[in-house]
């Protein structure tokens, strides 16, 4: 499975069980893609060149601006980032980032439950949730605010 929109709908299948654990959610704001070899990234980039404008590059991968947001059961999906291939990365195909209501709900459970940890940056920081098969990021500010882009 290599197409960009194939890869965004399993994923969201995959973590669909996981997510109705998840308070007050709203909607998918951004997903970090994570190619299997450096030949599928360069698939990918191919493909996503051709519907979509780049945004920024960064040191993990390139940041896309869909041309048309791709439809998903949790919303309007209009930004995805191709990673650079890592090997750290095979678990997920995709890391998904959502928009709660209640962040606070969920930064309760850092510390308590294996699965959701806290990260801390400069400019960001996030709620991980990880299961065998999510991987979801709560950030705050949005990717969607921080490159002025809202669905």
């Amino acid at each position: 499975m290599n197409n960009l929109k194939d890869i965004i709908n399993a994923n969201m299948q995959r973590i669909k069980n996981d997510l109705k654990e998840i308070p007050n959610l709203k909607n998918i704001d951004f997903i970090d893609i994570f190619p299997t070899s450096e030949e599928h990234k360069y698939n990918l980039d191919k493909e996503i060149k051709n519907i979509s404008k780049l945004l920024k590059e960064t040191e993990r991968g390139n940041i896309y601006l869909l041309n048309e947001p791709i439809t998903t059961e949790y919303g309007l999906l209009d930004m995805v980032k191709i990673r650079f291939f890592d090997e750290t990365r095979l678990k997920w195909e995709a890391a998904a980032d959502f928009e709660v209501d209640d962040r606070d709900v969920l930064m309760k459970r850092v510390g308590k439950d294996d699965r959701y940890s806290y990260i801390k940056r400069d400019e960001w920081d996030a709620i991980e949730f990880k299961t065998d098969n999510t991987l979801i990021y709560f950030l705050k500010p949005l990717a969607s605010e921080v490159y002025n882009r809202k669905v």
